[in-house]
């Protein structure tokens, strides 16, 4: 798609003077470029404001539409309020440059190019003299901790494919320094191309190039957050909300798995299937399988039965015969009434038939530590997953089975996925398992002393309280 607007923003600047002076000095900006240039003034401007407000921007860049702003909210309250102006410009570039004056503009047309040719969706400007400083110590520890090899986090000199910017939650970010920082890390994340281009910093400038120490420790802060995110704490609206098949021996997925492996051939119903991975372990184990999710189901396997369906309202009704297992994976706390779907499954269960149900524990040490703290609040996975609906633990979910009109005929737990840990952590070289399966096995010998305060996960096997009054009849 062609460009079709370059916006620039300078931003915190301070010095309507210096501004003038840098504008008229870059005599090889394009003017022909630039469509609209967006000044965002710091708080201190209002207090030092020239007489002359009718500034010889305006008639430096006279085709190009000026536009000021004095909003106050922070350097990154000011970004979020220009980045929401900009959105439905999809085939737009935003150039955000630094309005200290350290910068020169006559590179504009430079750091714009990548996007406008289609090689990049975000342009970093690195300076060519680089010295040694606060800047560089934070950017090695944030690249260490991130795993990227960004040459400058703290870049005053970005150019964003404006589309780029519409696909992740920067409203959510700090509205101060470290606005930049967590910008770039979703971006990151959200899989766009950052390119690298080399600038100039404009000699004349006497605005210090340092970074303070408190901006160093926010940009820390969120990097270090952003890992959080990674491993499934804290909600994100970047993170891929992709349900994962967990492959680990001691998961859940893995005991409902060996359940199956030991049974004869059946007719299994799995609910709330997601992308049918247990689906296809168990028709590969020679189950016939029948799966019923909200979204598009197996991909690939041909030996599926799929029915895309909402399981809120009610089973398909084109669903036929009797089951022997149904499986309920990690989707009944995703449902507003699941005691209402256990119920109309009774009449779907053939007479030996029975459920396997995967459900997360609110007992978990987990979130009986964030309530406690009063620091409740959802996570992008795990038992506070974002799109969970009900929580519940041993006691709670084994009084709402039994209303449903079953038993618990076996109960077994999951321990802590430590393994999350290392979910797309970047590649040292040292390694990290001998410290996680330790940890795993420590927290399994928990999980057998206490497990409503140490079991991840629960694994309850249900079989009807009594037979049906159909199946009497029919007998």
């Amino acid at each position: 798609m062609p460009i079709k607007k370059v916006i620039v923003l300078l931003i915190d600047c301070r010095d309507e003077e210096k501004l003038e002076k840098l504008i008229i000095e870059s005599k090889e900006v394009d003017k022909n470029l630039i469509d609209q240039l967006i000044i965002c003034y710091l708080k201190t401007f209002q207090d030092n404001k020239p007489k002359n407000t009718n500034s010889k921007i305006q008639r430096v860049s006279s085709d190009i539409e000026v536009t000021r702003h004095s909003l106050n909210l922070g350097h990154g309250g000011d970004q979020k309020v220009v980045f929401r102006s900009v959105a439905n410009i999809d085939s737009g570039v935003l150039v955000v440059i630094n309005g200290e004056c350290q910068y020169s503009l006559e590179t504009i047309s430079e750091i714009a190019q990548p996007i406008i040719r289609g090689e990049a969706d975000v342009v970093l400007g690195s300076l060519r003299r680089y010295k040694r400083d606060l800047k560089q110590f934070s950017t090695f520890v944030n690249n260490f901790l991130s795993g990227v090899k960004f040459e400058n986090w703290h870049s005053g000199y970005r150019a964003y494919l404006i589309s780029s910017l519409n696909s992740i939650n920067f409203v959510e970010s700090s509205d101060g320094l470290s606005f930049d920082t967590d910008v770039l890390l979703q971006l990151n994340s959200a899989g766009f191309r950052i390119a690298k281009v080399a600038i100039n910093s404009n000699k004349d400038s006497d605005t210090p190039n340092g970074l303070g120490f408190i901006a160093i420790f926010k940009s820390l802060i969120t990097v270090i957050r952003h890992r959080l995110k990674i491993m499934g704490f804290a909600p994100s609206n970047v993170m891929p909300a992709a349900y994962r098949f967990k492959f680990n021996e001691y998961s859940s997925h893995s005991k409902l798995k060996e359940v199956l492996q030991n049974m004869p051939q059946s007719r299994v119903l799995d609910l709330g299937c997601a992308d049918g991975q247990l689906s296809e372990v168990a028709a590969s184990l020679g189950h016939e399988v029948t799966a019923v999710d909200i979204e598009s189901g197996p991909k690939s396997s041909t030996q599926i039965k799929f029915f895309q369906h909402d399981l809120e309202n009610d089973l398909p009704i084109d669903l036929s015969g009797k089951f022997d297992v149904v499986l309920c994976a990690d989707i009944l706390e995703h449902l507003r009434k699941p005691d209402i779907l256990l119920f109309k499954l009774l009449p779907r269960l053939s007479n030996n038939g029975m459920i396997l149900v995967s459900i997360p524990n609110f007992g978990h040490w987990y979130p009986r530590i964030r309530t406690l703290l009063g620091r409740f609040d959802y996570d992008a996975r795990g038992i506070l997953d974002q799109t969970h609906l009900r929580f519940f633990t041993r006691r709670s979910f084994s009084k709402m089975a039994t209303k449903a009109g079953y038993k618990v005929k076996r109960l077994s737990v999951t321990g802590t996925p430590f393994e999350v840990m290392l979910r797309e952590a970047p590649k040292r070289n040292f390694s990290w398992s001998f410290l996680i399966s330790t940890l795993s096995k420590i927290d399994r010998i928990f999980c057998k002393v206490r497990p409503t305060l140490f079991a991840y996960q629960f694994i309850f096997e249900l079989t009807p309280l009594a037979p049906l009054i159909s199946d009497e009849l029919n007998d």
